[in-house]
């Protein structure tokens, strides 16, 4: 029986390995031709590896084009998401980084480019900042309703965020609207960051992001309007030139026998420092007791000359 085999075997030896040549040269035509490799690329999110919970990454380049060459088969079985390119942010520390730009990709592709190859970031701690919080009312109360007292339920927040962004405020707000009320109310308001255009910080978060705020309105008040005055402490050798107060004149309100004697509302002492010539300070004003003002503090500016000996 082996010798049957063997000699099966070595029966027209040659013309079977012509014919095995043959077929692998013609499999290889067929696959050539049918399948041939071919080059095309994939538009892909660039993403980030061993990045640090204590930086926000900030970067130009949102995409990235990978130019590969394979089969044109798996062009058809493979798509975009199967591919990746990323920064690999390992050991970098806070500040500016040109990063070469990595790449991953299925078995059976060959990379021929990746544009752009290396990028511009810039890492960004995270860092904590108080701040005032602002209250801005708005609307009106009803008829003979006087808002007497707002309320809030801190003086602060605290922003998070990166440095950039928390760098970017400089206010935060946050609005009560009157709408018509005649009775004390309370509220819930949300304090939004806002930059010196008025527009808010996207990626800042406020803590808290909603304050409690009550509204105290009383009914039947005296409103007048009186000058505000401001009280301006000047050094020895030099006087006052010229004073500009804004707003000029503040609208109070209170009960009749705390109302009639105020004649003005002063501010709180402005010192010039000793060789200046002009001065300009945000200060608060002296409200008395009893009375209610729809405003808390002015810009006052002074200008001061030397005495004539």
């Amino acid at each position: 029986m082996i010798a049957q085999i063997n000699n099966a075997v070595r029966h027209n030896i040659v013309e079977k390995l012509i014919a095995i040549v043959a077929a692998a040269v013609l499999w290889v035509f067929v696959m050539e031709d049918q399948n041939p490799v071919i080059e095309s690329s994939y538009t892909v999110p660039l993403t980030f590896a061993n990045a640090s919970e204590n930086y926000k990454v900030l970067h130009g380049n949102q995409q990235v084009k990978l130019k590969l060459r394979g089969p044109r088969s798996y062009f058809v079985n493979y798509e975009a998401k199967d591919c990746r390119a990323y920064l690999n942010l390992a050991g970098l520390e806070e500040g500016d980084h040109e990063v070469k730009i990595e790449t991953a990709f299925p078995p059976g592709f060959e990379l021929i480019s990746v544009t752009p190859e290396q990028t511009q970031i810039k890492l960004d701690p995270y860092i904590e900042r108080q701040m005032p919080a602002e209250l801005i009312v708005t609307g009106a109360t009803g008829a003979n309703a006087t808002v007497t007292r707002v309320t809030q339920s801190a003086d602060t927040v605290t922003l998070i965020g990166s440095r950039t962004a928390v760098d970017a405020v400089t206010r935060v707000i946050g609005y009560v609207g009157l709408s018509g009320n005649k009775e004390s109310f309370t509220l819930q308001v949300t304090m939004t960051p806002i930059n010196e255009d008025g527009r808010a910080v996207p990626d800042v978060k406020s803590v808290p992001s909603q304050m409690n705020v009550d509204v105290q309105i009383e009914l039947d008040l005296i409103r007048k309007t009186v000058p505000i005055e401001a009280d301006i402490l000047v050094a020895d050798g030099f006087e006052i030139e010229r004073v500009t107060i804004d707003p000029a004149q503040i609208e109070i309100a209170g009960k009749e026998t705390v109302i009639n004697p105020v004649d003005n509302i002063k501010t709180d002492a402005i010192t010039v420092p000793l060789g200046d010539k002009s001065v300009k300070q945000t200060v608060n004003l002296l409200i008395p007791d009893g009375v209610t003002a729809n405003i808390k503090e002015v810009t006052v500016e002074v200008v001061m000359k030397e005495k004539k000996q």
